[in-house]
């Protein structure tokens, strides 16, 4: 399937880069591989109703291609993120290994990297629904914790707890207020309850 995949993945680019049909020659030339080779998975990709293939013409995604493709460019910038930004991985590494896993992971795991790395200014998808910040940036609310270090669980601050942020910055934990360190507030992952 990866293979199919990235084929979706590169019609989609040329489709919307360039906003025409795709020859055979550009996905030849963009994947690397004998133009003969791209005839034989164009032939498969149509039997299997992602794209609309013409020989001699041209082809594009179809609507099942194209929410499979805009689904694996979706995994590719959330992992890209992750590794760039969260984790602070070198650029080509962190394409590189976004290349590989998004053919790999399940819109369950997807979603969770992306709590991780949301917040407000997040731009990864075209809509995000996400309320999730770091409690180092947290607003005065309530707040269920998503992601927090072992060094916070002593005091309550695990997945799952409820806690509200105050104004003077305290944690509020089942009645008991905390002043919690950067290094660790930072780490700390909310999602905000309404």
């Amino acid at each position: 399937m990866e293979r199919v995949e990235e084929y979706l993945e590169a019609i989609y680019d040329i489709q919307t880069k360039e906003r025409r049909i795709v020859k055979t020659s550009d996905l030849a030339k963009k994947l690397d591989v004998k133009p003969s080779s791209v005839t034989e998975m164009l032939l498969k990709l149509s039997e299997m109703g992602y794209i609309d293939y013409q020989p001699y013409y041209g082809v594009f995604l179809s609507e099942k291609g194209e929410v499979l493709a805009k689904r694996i460019k979706r995994y590719h910038r959330i992992f890209e993120t992750f590794f760039r930004d969260f984790l602070k991985i070198e650029e080509n590494e962190a394409h590189r290994l976004s290349c590989e896993l998004e053919h790999h992971v399940t819109d369950e795991v997807a979603e969770k990297v992306c709590g991780v790395i949301a917040s407000e200014s997040c731009k990864i998808c075209e809509e995000c629904d996400f309320r999730i910040s770091r409690l180092s940036e947290a607003e005065p609310g309530k707040y269920e914790v998503i992601i927090s270090p072992t060094a916070a669980s002593g005091i309550g601050i695990v997945p799952g707890a409820i806690l509200e942020v105050k104004e003077d910055g305290s944690v509020d934990i089942k009645g008991e207020a905390y002043l919690l360190s950067e290094k660790i507030s930072s780490k700390v992952i909310l999602e905000q309850v309404v």
